[in-house]
């Protein structure tokens, strides 16, 4: 029976997301695509291990105007795989001051790798929208030192300290907290909740170029993602097994495919046979972190199928060309054999840069575009169950 595994994005990339709400989405596609059945869902809560535990979501079939048995037939199952809080329960705890920090040493940290992007013809087409969101969080970084002035200067007007020495060595923070407190005020204006947000992105960025740079927390997440690949084997039937993965979650599975310097786990060789990735971005980091994909072992390239959804808008998205057009890929992880199948998946019309789009991150924000807060809407998974089905990785019943 063929059971998949649910790997969601990170933070601001899955508000309001859940396996629940990904699995109404295939259920709605099933219905689509069948006459005289009616699909639902049961959901339990497991423990693949002491500390971990996965949201499993079966879905069963069964003949209209009859009653729900324990007869009707379990069409697919999905696990949850849940990583977030394992990637950043380091670094969650810190104050709004120290992820400050942490956030604005990875921009100028990266800014050389920023500039080298606009001007250096890469895969990576997308170059001017990312250095643009970088820039903002170099700005949002520098909102809140830009506080820090005005309440040093208020050690002048504290008695103890108002002597003629200290006045003169703190008197510029004075003339500075003049300017920093408006830009600090229109910031807070025009980027709503943006001490929240703040610590959001400073929280996510930071550990995934933790995790991708120093491989910080990738053995607990991989160990963990291993423990739940076996504990579905256990426990199911004949199993087969996809991953379905979302923005960062495909960076986490294409990890635990083509691992560094290693073979991939026994579980892995043995179950895998598809990817799914949706927004994938694989060109983003590839292009920013250039040495991730290197020395990469890939006995998975003959084993496995790979379905790639992706938008020409969304800033991250990667369709494995040399050019941000939708067609056929032309290359997938390590430049070799393991080239996914690309599906293109638009719902705007697609428009050159102007300036409106530019400075309220239109590309950025594309890439929640691929499925909306309700799971009855139109999405991508039709894209991707039409593939599944063609490829016979799904076995209904007319």
């Amino acid at each position: 029976m063929a059971v998949g595994i649910y790997i969601s994005g990170l933070g601001q990339s899955t508000n309001k997301e859940s396996v629940e709400k990904y699995t109404a989405r295939y259920i709605k596609e099933l219905e689509y695509s069948t006459t005289g059945v009616i699909y639902y869902s049961k959901v339990e809560k497991i423990y693949y291990n002491d500390e971990q535990s996965s949201l499993v979501v079966r879905i069963f079939q069964h003949q209209k105007n009859q009653p729900k048995s324990d007869k009707d037939t379990i069409v697919y199952t999905i696990y949850d795989f849940e990583y977030s809080e394992i990637l950043i329960q380091k670094f969650q705890n810190k104050n709004l001051l120290f992820k400050n920090i942490a956030l604005l040493l990875l921009v100028i940290r990266k800014f050389p790798r920023l500039i080298i992007s606009l001007r250096k013809k890469t895969t990576y087409t997308k170059g001017g929208q990312t250095f643009y969101m970088f820039l903002l969080f170099l700005v949002m970084a520098l909102a809140v030192l830009f506080l820090l002035p005005s309440m040093l200067s208020l050690i002048n007007e504290i008695e103890f300290f108002k002597t003629h020495h200290f006045e003169l060595k703190l008197s510029w923070f004075t003339v500075l907290s003049k300017f920093t407190i408006p830009i600090t005020t229109f910031l807070i204006l025009f980027i709503p909740e943006s001490s929240t947000l703040l610590t959001k992105v400073a929280a996510e960025f930071t550990t995934i170029d933790n995790y991708i740079q120093y491989g910080e927390q990738s053995q607990i997440i991989h160990g963990n993602l291993d423990a739940l690949i076996e504990h579905i084997v256990e426990n199911e039937e004949n199993t087969i097994i996809h991953f379905h993965t979302y923005s960062f979650g495909s960076i986490i599975a294409l990890d635990a495919l083509f691992p560094i310097g290693t073979e991939p786990s026994e579980n892995i060789k043995n179950n895998i046979n598809l990817l799914i990735t949706v927004g994938a971005p694989y060109e983003f980091i590839d292009n920013y972190y250039p040495n991730f994909y290197t020395d990469r072992t890939d006995k998975m390239s003959q084993k496995i199928e790979w379905i790639n959804v992706f938008s020409t808008m969304d800033a991250f998205a990667s369709n494995f060309r040399n050019d941000n057009k939708a067609g056929e890929a032309k290359y997938g992880i390590m430049g070799r054999k393991e080239v996914p199948i690309n599906l293109n998946y638009e719902i705007a019309r697609r428009q050159k840069y102007n300036l409106f789009s530019f400075l309220t991150l239109k590309h950025i924000t594309m890439h929640k575009s691929y499925w909306d807060d309700s799971k009855s809407g139109q999405s991508c998974t039709r894209l991707i169950f039409n593939k599944m089905k063609e490829l016979n990785y799904f076995s209904i019943t007319p």
